[in-house]
Order: C-alpha cells, then sequence, then structure tokens
C-alpha cells in the first residue's frame, strides 16, 4: 500500500471544500453535495507521484513506512507535534484497515474529512497574509490546469461528470511544491506568536463584504450561476464553469487581505460558530 498517496490524498482537499462552503453558505450548495465534492476531489490526489515528494526511501514495513512518509507531509508532521492524540488515533484506524485487507480509496476516505478539519480549523488562527496565500495558491493550480486545457479544468473540479485526470500531467512539480510549502506555513503560524483571533466584528464585516463577490457574479452569469452546483448540466460549458470558479476567488483575494482572509475564514468555519 503507498503510504504516500493516502496521506497526501487525505491533506491536499482544501480547494473545493473552501469553494463548496462559500456557495452552500449562500444557498447556492447543499451540505450533502459539498461533501461529494470534496470526495471527489480528493480521490484525484491517489494518482500523485512520490517523485514529487522528493522524500528519503521509506523503510520496509508498514508501520515504518507509514511513520516516514508522516514526515513527508506537513500537514501530517504538524497533526503529529501539534496533536499526538489524534495522530496516534489516526494511525492506529490506518493500520486495522490495512489489515482488515480495505483498499488505499477506503482508507482515505475514512481519515480525509479529520485531516480537512484540521486545516480548516487552523485557517482560523493562522494570519491575514498567510491565508491569502494559501487560496492564491490553490486557484493558481487550477488556473495551471485550464491554461492547459479548460475540460481538464473541469475534469480536475468534478471528476464524477466525465471522469477524472492525473493531476502530474497538467500541475508542475514546482507548483506542487509551492503548495505544500505554503500550507506548511499556513498551519505553523496558526500556533505561532503572530497567530490570529477572530472577532464578531470581523465575521460581521465578512458577512456583508462577501455580497460584494457573489451579487455581481449573480447578476452577470444569472442561471449559469447555478452550474457550480449542478456540473452533469455544464456540459459544453466546462470553460464557463472553470471560469466562473476563477472569478469567485479572485474577487474575493483581490480585496484587501484583511478582508479577503476575513472572508476565508467565515465560509471555513464550523456550522455552530
Amino acid at each position: 500500500m503507498n503510504w504516500t498517496h493516502i496521506l497526501m490524498a487525505g491533506y491536499a482537499g482544501m480547494a473545493i471544500a473552501v469553494v463548496a462552503s462559500l456557495l452552500r453558505k449562500k444557498g447556492w450548495l447543499s451540505k450533502g453535495s459539498a461533501i461529494v465534492l470534496v470526495v471527489v476531489f480528493i480521490a484525484l490526489w491517489n494518482v500523485i507521484d512520490i517523485k514529487y515528494l522528493q522524500g528519503e526511501k521509506l523503510a520496509q514495513t508498514a508501520d515504518e513506512k507509514f511513520d516516514a512518509t508522516v514526515q513527508q507531509i506537513p500537514a501530517w508532521k504538524f497533526i503529529a507535534e501539534h496533536d499526538p492524540a489524534l495522530m496516534a488515533k489516526l494511525r492506529a484506524q490506518v493500520m486495522v484497515m490495512m489489515k482488515e485487507g480495505a483498499n488505499e480509496q477506503k482508507v482515505i476516505d475514512a481519515i480525509q474529512p479529520q485531516i480537512l478539519a484540521v486545516q480548516m480549523q487552523r485557517l482560523q488562527f493562522a494570519p491575514d497574509d498567510l491565508v491569502v496565500a494559501e487560496m492564491r495558491v490553490m486557484m493558481e493550480q487550477a488556473a495551471e490546469i485550464q491554461a492547459k486545457s479548460d475540460d481538464a479544468c473541469f475534469r480536475f473540479q468534478y471528476p464524477a461528470v466525465k471522469g477524472g485526470i492525473n493531476p502530474v500531467r497538467f500541475i508542475s512539480p514546482e507548483m506542487l511544491k509551492r503548495r505544500l510549502d505554503t500550507e506548511a506555513a499556513m498551519l505553523n503560524a496558526s500556533y505561532g506568536p503572530n497567530k490570529h483571533t477572530v472577532t464578531a466584528e470581523e465575521r460581521a464585516n465578512a458577512q456583508r463584504d462577501v455580497a460584494t463577490v457573489v451579487q455581481p457574479m449573480a447578476q452577470k452569469y444569472g442561471q449559469d450561476l447555478q452550474l457550480l452546483d449542478a456540473p452533469q448540466n455544464a456540459i459544453g460549458k466546462e470553460k464557463l464553469v472553470c471560469d466562473m470558479l476563477q472569478q469567485l476567488w479572485g474577487d474575493v483575494l483581490a480585496l484587501p487581505p484583511q478582508k479577503a482572509a476575513a472572508i476565508v475564514r467565515l465560509v471555513l468555519a464550523s456550522e455552530e460558530q
């Protein structure tokens, strides 16, 4: 079993989760649909080749392979350092599933929500500039794919509709490294001396600011905006869908960093917050 593929899959799913969360907050995407989008996006990362991680050669036993791979992937290394109890739980869960003969995708589906929850939670405490950097690099990844193929961009975002792609063919090793480095900086800063504290005033301002993004898009795209929630109806409009996703987050990131970061934190906050 390839631990690097599994752990990377549990690590890399925030981009579509952010988009889904924003749309759901505005009433355009059901909670169930958001979960589906996260799962299908995560599955793409199971095909990332280990050579792009540039880690040392893994040990031979299953336990050693798991532990060695954790040290190569920032989000997992972060959890091991800051929440050893969760890491022990995840490790035990993976080992049990492996012994029971579970395939890689079943392991991914089991651990991914727990890793994603950590990422989203720590974004609440990351400084503004690193929250913005995190979103920017994720959308640059999507743009890099779209520059090569609108159809590939659509398949990357919605693999359940037309089938996914192998992102290694479209995303450069340099871009993947930037994504990993940016994530590591964000996670570590969320525990640093300059960590952020969300206030009620910030949330109220973000709720007002997000309207400046979504309202013009609704006027510009009309019913086509619903394609982000119903991509099965977007055949022939693949470029439009990718363009809308880029505009959505491009408009957010064009705001002053304090406002952009506040919107990202808002849409990723737990429902009860």
